[in-house]
C-alpha cells in the first residue's frame, strides 16, 4: 500500500509572494510617484494637482480602494514571507509558530489596511465632495 504525499498549502502563499512582488515592483511606485508629484505641485492642501477635496473624492472610489487594497495586501505578504524565509539565513530554524506569526501578521496588516480603508470610504461617502473642477 502507497502512502499519499502530503499536500502543501506553501504554493498558495508563493503565489502570494509573487503577486506582491509584482505589485511592490510596477504599481506601488507608480502610485507614489503620482501621489508626491501632485503633493509637490501645490503650496497647501487647497490647491495643486490635487487637494484635500479631491483626495477624499478618490478615497471614496470602490475601485480606488480596491486596487489599494490589492497593492497593500499584496507587498505586505511579500515582505513578511521575505522575512520568514530570511530566517534560514540568520540560522533560525523556523517551525509552525514562526508560519503562524508571520503569515498571521500579514493578515493582520492586510485588514488593518482594509479597515482603515472603509472607514476612510464611508468617511467620503457619507460627506459629499464639493469639488469645483473634479
Amino acid at each position: 500500500m502507497q502512502n499519499k504525499p502530503q499536500r502543501s498549502d506553501e504554493p498558495i502563499f508563493w503565489l502570494l509572494f509573487g503577486g506582491g512582488g509584482m505589485a511592490a515592483a510596477m504599481a506601488l511606485p507608480a502610485i507614489l510617484i503620482v501621489l508626491i508629484a501632485a503633493g509637490l505641485s501645490s503650496p497647501d492642501l487647497t490647491s495643486g494637482l490635487l487637494n484635500f477635496e479631491q483626495a477624499r473624492a478618490i478615497m471614496g472610489s470602490w475601485i480606488a480602494n480596491l486596487i489599494l487594497f490589492t497593492v497593500l495586501g499584496g507587498v505586505f505578504f511579500h515582505a513578511l514571507h521575505r522575512l520568514y524565509h530570511s530566517l534560514h539565513d540568520f540560522g533560525i530554524h523556523t517551525t509552525k509558530l514562526h508560519h503562524y506569526v508571520f503569515y498571521g501578521a500579514a493578515c493582520a496588516l492586510t485588514f488593518g489596511a482594509m479597515f482603515l480603508q472603509l472607514a476612510a470610504y464611508f468617511k467620503a461617502w457619507l460627506r459629499p465632495c464639493r469639488c469645483r473642477n473634479l
